[in-house]
Formats: structure tokens, sequence, C-alpha cells
């Protein structure tokens, strides 16, 4: 690796840093009733973005990473948000040739069906070990992700650029 790659390499692992950790806090924070509901997956939309605009170097592993670390967080049971973050991960980069040609409105409805096939996909695991029940309010926090994707976007954006991250 030259010295160029590695400070590249570094300059990514602190921008997904900041932002998983940010997105930590995010999902975290209290909220009032009202709006609980409809609070995005920041998670989802930070491992989006970032499989979207490295897709050859944050991937499956990282959203692996990331999903076992918000489950220590929450203690939940060991292996569904990081399978359904690695899965996420893997969908984005493969399609993140497409995604990139699309204009930040296509760019959210199909993150939308992204984070909307690791939301069924989370539910369904976390049902088979640990009794969850999808209810129809699970599925209400895939709006407030599709609609603040533009907006997460923009600021992903500029972190990458405060980073110089290519």
């Amino acid at each position: 690796m030259t010295p160029s790659n590695e400070t590249s390499s570094l300059r990514l692992a602190v921008g997904v840093f900041i932002s998983a950790f940010v997105a930590l806090v995010l999902t975290v924070v209290q909220l009032p009733s009202w709006i609980f509901y409809f609070w995005p997956d920041w998670i989802a939309i930070v491992v989006a973005y970032w499989a979207l605009v490295s897709p050859n170097r944050v991937g499956p592993f990282v959203g692996f990473i990331i999903g076992t670390l918000l489950e220590v967080l929450f203690v939940r049971k060991f292996g569904v948000l990081g399978f359904g973050l690695a899965t996420l991960a893997f969908i984005v980069n493969g399609t993140s040739q497409q995604l990139r040609a699309l204009s930040i409105w296509q760019q959210m409805v199909s993150i939308g069906v992204f984070v909307g096939i690791f939301k069924l996909l989370t539910g369904w695991l976390s049902g088979l070990v640990a009794g969850f029940t999808i209810t129809p309010e699970y599925w209400y926090s895939l709006l407030g992700s599709v609609l603040i994707w533009p907006f997460a976007y923009i600021l992903l954006e500029e972190l990458r650029r405060a980073v110089r991250i290519r």
C-alpha cells in the first residue's frame, strides 16, 4: 500500500467512524411520542451512503461491524442487525453505479426500497430469534428514512469533503 492509499484509507475510516458515531447517538436519543415511530433508521442511511460513495472499500463487512456495535448498544440478539446491515451494504454496493447516475430524488426512492428490505429482513430475523412481531408502526420509520435521505446525503457529502475523502 502506498502512503497516499494509506492516507486515503485512514480518512475514509475517520469519515465512516464520525458518521456512524453520530448515527448511533441519533438512534438512542430520547424522542417525543409523536415522532418516535417516524424516526429514521440513521445507521441504515449511513451504511447505505458509504456503500454508495465508496463501494470498493465499504461493504458488507463494515455493515456487519456497525450492526454488531448497535446490537451491543441495545443489548439485542447477536447477528440480526449485523446481518441486516451487511445485506444492505451488499445490495447498495451491487447497484452503486446505477444509483450514482440517478438524481437525489430518484436515489431517495431506491434507498427507500433498500431500507425496506433491511427492515423486512431484520424484522423477520428478530421474529425468529426473539419473538418480535412486525406491526404497522414498525414500517413508519421507513417513511422517515426516505424523507431524510436527501438531507443526510448532502450532510454526509459535506463531511466527505471536509475530511477530503475521494
